[in-house]
């Protein structure tokens, strides 16, 4: 296995790459002071991080200008945000407050299963369906 597709594996990685895509899709830009401050850690630690992503073919990233990702780290990123907007979806249906629901999603998120992720979401395609449903789980 390559050092590229260990690198895919890592949560830290996988958070990097959703606080890049929020940043780009909420700003319009990312830069390194944005991005530390999202996912609070210093500066160089972002830096670091930023490096190792641009080595890896995430993104590309210039000194003092900014950075993008590329097909390969947006494909990441989106996967990341998908995941993570089921999971939220599907704790908030089962009635878990917005703050824990996303709390938790942040933390699932990079454990969870491709297969247990689809079940998951055909759950909360069939509670999106059956709403009735929701009201038998506070009985």
């Amino acid at each position: 296995m390559d050092k590229a597709s260990k690198m895919e594996e890592t949560p830290r990685l996988e958070d990097y790459l959703e606080a890049i895509y929020h940043l780009a899709q909420d700003k319009g830009y990312v830069s390194v002071i944005d991005l530390s401050d999202r996912l609070e850690v210093k500066p160089p630690t972002a830096s670091a991080m930023i490096s190792r992503l641009a080595k890896g073919g995430y993104l590309e990233h210039e000194p003092y200008r900014g950075m993008r990702l590329t097909k390969k780290g947006e494909s990441v990123a989106l996967s990341v945000v998908a995941r993570h907007s089921t999971i939220f979806e599907f704790l908030s249906l089962l009635g878990v407050d917005k703050v824990t629901a996303y709390e938790d999603a942040e933390g699932i998120e990079h454990h969870v299963q491709p297969k247990t992720l689809r079940r998951i979401a055909s759950l909360v395609r069939y509670m999106r369906e059956n709403p009735e449903v929701l009201g038998e789980l506070d009985r």
